[in-house]
């Protein structure tokens, strides 16, 4: 080998050796930003010998950004689920609290227990009243809370889908950037890492599906297939108040939705969850223990006329088959019973129609009324508690099913989120920068720059010694 080539070689070491440490301090100096992917220096051989730095490139793992990206999209849908419910699971309280549902429908029956023993009692008769009231109360406030969720639920619908295509449209900019940048260079990975970034806050919105091509564009996809970027073009996703659906063009991607190209996963498929299923079902329950409640009383007072509202009303009305919905929300005790409203505690005894005052120790109505409790109601099997049950049984069963259902969407959160903490460790193992490793590469680039150094200064010695000979 000439000295010339030698020249070559560790004129050329050194310029790598330069522009690794260069690499290196930037790997450092970015270790704790967030969506930094690691930079490694490409290096290829010159032309005439020595190395060549020819740019760098991100050390990527697809198959762990594809699979922390799902993980994320199954954690924020239960997380929706979990956190939408939980100011209603809380409302309907906890075993033997007084105040819930539960508690006041018990104190109800316990009080129309012994106001059958002792009817003529003005304070049990008072105590039926206050204990039908905090019933009817209770149950407004769990339907009102359903109503109140669900308002919450379309309005982060519409949130999303204006954050989704934000996303959308900044991952369709970035790919013409990426795409008119040069290959392996500091930019284009500056580029590249934004552009993730904007994936995984995607994915915590809908799962989804990447392709990139040779030219570095990013093509994105609903889980199930619907294109939502291709190259520079991104499809607006849009929300259908009157039809309840999601599309993209003329494209439905409701969730969950048999035969629709859609998604499973995010927060846009909690939101539906809910929408869909979960607040549906909570509200039938409601409103088909409230229809029972209002029926059963209804047949059992002996002093109604066809037609006459009973101790339980919809809003002073007799049950309407028609206006079953919302039930639960409208259901009132009849002001005929009521002091405060202008009625008399007596019929409370007596039966709500009642038009005169009875026997003071009369107990025919009230154990009538007892009766309501013990004896099993015909439910609508839809509400999901069977076809026959006793109010108490329906009721408990109602309850421990609506807090299950938030309980379930929390667990499996944390479930969910375990996975996606493992993935992500690996993903950053691979993709993030190890302080450790990066400090170890500066001992082996001191090392070369010493040993390049070393051959550029033995050459430059041995040609003074030349030149001096001549």
């Amino acid at each position: 080998m000439g000295i010339s080539t030698a020249f070559r070689n560790s004129s050329s070491g050194l310029s790598v050796t330069a522009r690794w440490a260069e690499l290196t301090a930037a790997n450092i100096a970015n270790a704790n930003r967030e969506g930094y992917v690691r930079r490694s220096l490409v290096t290829e051989s010159g032309p005439g010998g020595g190395v060549l730095a020819t740019g760098l490139t991100r050390e990527v793992n697809s198959s762990l950004d594809r699979l922390f990206r799902s993980e994320l999209a199954g954690v924020a849908r239960q997380e929706i689920i979990a956190s939408q419910l939980d100011t209603y699971s809380f409302r309907l309280g906890k075993p033997g609290d007084t105040l819930t549902m539960a508690g006041q429908f018990s104190n109800l029956y316990s009080s129309f227990g012994l106001l059958s023993n002792s009817p003529a009692d003005t304070s049990l008769q008072n105590n039926v009243l206050a204990s039908a009231l905090g019933l009817a109360s209770s149950l407004n406030d769990a339907s009102n809370t359903l109503d109140q969720t669900l308002q919450s639920v379309t309005a982060g619908i519409q949130n999303d889908v204006t954050t989704v295509n934000k996303h959308l449209n900044k991952i369709a900019q970035l790919n013409i950037q990426i795409a008119g940048s040069q290959q392996t260079t500091t930019q284009r990975a500056d580029l590249q890492d934004e552009r993730a970034k904007e994936i995984d806050a995607l994915s915590i919105l809908l799962d989804v599906n990447t392709s990139t091509d040779t030219r570095g564009n990013v093509s994105i996809a609903t889980g199930q297939g619907t294109v939502l970027v291709d190259k520079s073009a991104a499809f607006e996703v849009s929300y259908d108040t009157s039809l309840g659906q999601l599309n993209v063009g003329d494209i439905e991607i409701t969730p969950n939705k048999t035969g629709v190209r859609g998604f499973s996963g995010g927060q846009l498929a909690g939101w539906f969850d809910l929408k869909d299923d979960v607040l549906p079902q909570m509200k039938l329950q409601l409103d088909e223990f409230a229809r029972v409640l209002v029926e059963s009383f209804e047949a059992a007072d002996s002093s109604l006329s066809v037609g006459q509202a009973g101790l339980f009303t919809d809003q002073g009305a007799a049950y309407n088959p028609a206006q079953q919905e919302g039930l639960a929300g409208r259901l009132t005790v009849n002001s005929a019973v009521d002091p405060n409203r202008g009625g008399d505690l007596w019929r409370i005894r007596d039966g709500v129609g009642a038009t005169t005052e009875g026997a003071a120790g009369d107990s025919t109505q009230p154990l009538k009324f007892l009766a309501v409790f013990e004896t099993a109601q015909n439910f609508d099997p839809q509400a999901g508690q069977g076809s026959s049950a006793e109010l108490l049984d329906y009721l408990a069963g109602m309850v421990a099913d609506q807090k299950l259902v938030q309980v379930d969407a929390q667990v499996k959160v944390e479930e969910l989120g375990t996975k996606a903490q493992t993935v992500q460790s690996a993903r950053l193992g691979v993709q993030g920068v190890n302080l450790d490793a990066e400090l170890q590469q500066l001992t082996l680039i001191e090392q070369s720059y010493a040993a390049n150094a070393q051959v550029t200064q033995s050459l430059t010695q041995m040609l003074d010694t030349l030149l001096a000979a001549v």
